[in-house]
């Protein structure tokens, strides 16, 4: 089974209250206290499609599975199997929690910020109490983003100027995903954030550090 959490689905946010200062450089450096969030920079929907097409098979077999945390079990599985298809599988995911990488990928791909994402889980290796993404996406982008949160059963809390989107389980977060992905059109449409010109470049120079 795939784990759920008791938590409210609110959405409480104030566009106007979004921070609107984010450089190439802040957002590659990151911008936030979550310093072990690694940027994901500017992936082609492509990238998403996949992401999304590989945690869709994850959350399918977890879901059929009767451990408590069906994804741990599946993931556990695949890693005592195979060392190599697990770090192949895990590299597509940018070793982001399944049934949240998928979602930050899409955002990232949107031209939101993402600085933020713990699938939480029944073991004490994650940090969230219940599966959370953190995003600050422009005006524009925020009001996409907002209803399709509210569409897909996900929250919106604000904080500090920034989002966290989170839900009961990660099977809501992994349907935001397919929906930002399924609206990637109207996302490419919308003027690009002043922070994206330059990012990859920045990318580079923090790496080799």
């Amino acid at each position: 089974m795939i784990p759920e959490f008791d938590v409210e689905i609110v959405h409480d946010y104030e566009l106007v209250g979004l921070r609107t200062d984010l450089t190439a450089e802040t957002v590659a450096a990151g911008f936030v206290e979550h310093h072990d969030y690694q940027c994901l920079g500017l992936p082609r929907w492509e990238e998403v499609t996949d992401c999304l097409a590989r945690e869709a098979r994850i959350l399918e077999r977890a879901a059929r599975s009767g451990a408590p945390d069906g994804i741990e079990e599946v993931l556990t599985e695949v890693h005592e199997r195979d060392d190599v298809e697990f770090a192949e599988l895990m590299s597509a995911f940018n070793w982001n929690d399944v049934g949240v990488a998928g979602v930050s990928l899409a955002l990232s791909a949107a031209k939101a910020a993402t600085f933020y994402s713990c699938s939480s889980g029944l073991g004490k290796t994650h940090h969230a109490k219940y599966p959370t993404v953190g995003v600050l996406p422009d005006a524009q982008r925020a009001a996409m983003i907002a209803d399709l949160a509210k569409r897909s059963d996900c929250g919106v809390d604000q904080q500090w100027g920034r989002w966290y989107l989170y839900a009961r389980s990660v099977s809501a977060l992994h349907d935001l995903g397919q929906a930002v992905l399924g609206c990637r059109e109207a996302f490419d449409a919308l003027p690009a954030p002043a922070w994206a010109e330059g990012l990859e470049e920045e990318l580079e120079r923090v790496s080799e550090y």
